[in-house]
């Protein structure tokens, strides 16, 4: 793994505030056939939106515009008076000339039936962030500016729709983890010459989008910052820590016991409760294999940094940039194979040598 010197920066934490829940007006329907759902904040204030763009999705994956309002992130744009916009475009897949006049075709139903956007910064993930920069490449006057999160990065292959260019025209903020960094450093180098020459906020962690809730709401306030004040630092360690929080883990022994916080059904993964230093607690190094527990059956997990940590169909766990710990399977589903729904109680118990 490169370790590029320039990136040993200061970690700036941000201010946390207590949030209460926001009240809000949901719209949902499809469009075309592409499910879609806007959030209307009750203290809307101006035209201010926000569109979280999903990568790519198995073609069997749920076909839904899924908006989880309780996440921190959320609460807190909303209590900023930001509407939020999504679509699940036609189907799943990648395609990125009908995603984006999905997109086209959401931002015109909220001129529509909301009022007129004033100003639209859109975020994507995975593959969403290639389209994001694709969307700053060629169609800017679709948003204002865009946040790409683990972009994928293709100058090589012209016939592709994912090719780029790195002639962005509206300002882009690259946010990537430390082990796919090649690619968004070598397009803001590239792009030294764009009419709108991009951000690089690297995320101090290994992973694939590997990002937290504070780090997208500091990313959204920079871009924010930038488009009105028409400046930004080229490059700002984007990584931040999420406050302490008691995770409710049981001990015993060299086990330990704790809930499903959360489930990605899109892709079968979970989100367990335990905070990643209980399980060094306990003698679980990354690794090393331990045994899960879940409804009387039980798995053996091998404890690591990524999903590729493991051959396809195996079990991995590795801590969440939200301090819980992501249960998978390498391109498999997890969450059905041990049928986890949130609030299921789950136990790890460390292997003996």
């Amino acid at each position: 793994m490169k370790i590029y010197s320039f990136l040993l920066l200061t970690i700036v934490f941000l201010p946390i505030q207590t949030l209460k829940a926001q009240s809000h007006i949901l719209h949902e329907g499809d469009i075309g056939g592409a499910p879609f759902k806007v959030v209307i904040p009750e203290n809307r204030v101006n035209g201010n939106v926000f569109f979280h763009v999903h990568g790519w999705r198995p073609d069997d994956a749920p076909h839904e515009a899924d908006l989880d309002l309780t996440d921190p992130f959320y609460q807190h744009i909303l209590a900023d008076g930001w509407i939020i916009g999504r679509t699940a475009f036609l189907k799943n897949g990648v395609n990125h000339d009908a995603h984006t006049q999905a997109l086209y075709e959401l931002k015109a139903w909220i001129n529509k039936n909301i009022g007129t956007i004033e100003k639209l910064i859109m975020e994507g993930e995975s593959t969403a962030g290639t389209l994001m920069l694709r969307i700053a490449e060629q169609n800017p006057d679709l948003a204002d500016g865009v946040i790409a999160k683990g972009a994928f990065i293709n100058f090589d292959d012209k016939t592709h729709d994912s090719f780029l260019t790195a002639d962005a025209k509206i300002p882009a903020i690259l946010m990537s983890n430390l082990t796919e960094l090649e690619g968004p450093l070598s397009y803001i180098t590239k792009a030294q010459g764009a009419e709108s020459v991009p951000a690089l906020r690297p995320l101090l962690r290994v992973g694939h989008v590997n990002v937290n809730w504070m780090e997208r709401l500091e990313a959204l306030r920079a871009m924010e910052n930038w488009l009105k004040n028409g400046v930004i630092e080229p490059i700002t360690d984007g990584t931040r820590q999420v406050p302490v929080r008691d995770t409710g883990t049981i001990f015993t022994g060299n086990s330990i016991s704790n809930k499903v916080k959360g489930i990605n059904p899109f892709f079968g993964n979970a989100f367990l409760g335990f905070h990643p230093d209980e399980l060094d607690k306990v003698g679980i190094k990354p690794g090393d294999d331990f045994i899960i527990e879940a409804h009387g059956r039980n798995w053996k997990v091998f404890y690591g940094q990524s999903y590729g940590d493991v051959p396809l169909g195996d079990w991995v766990a590795f801590p969440a940039a939200n301090d819980t710990i992501l249960l998978a399977r390498n391109h498999r589903n997890a969450i059905a194979t041990a049928e986890l729904e949130t609030g299921d109680r789950v136990t790890i118990t460390r292997l003996e040598n």
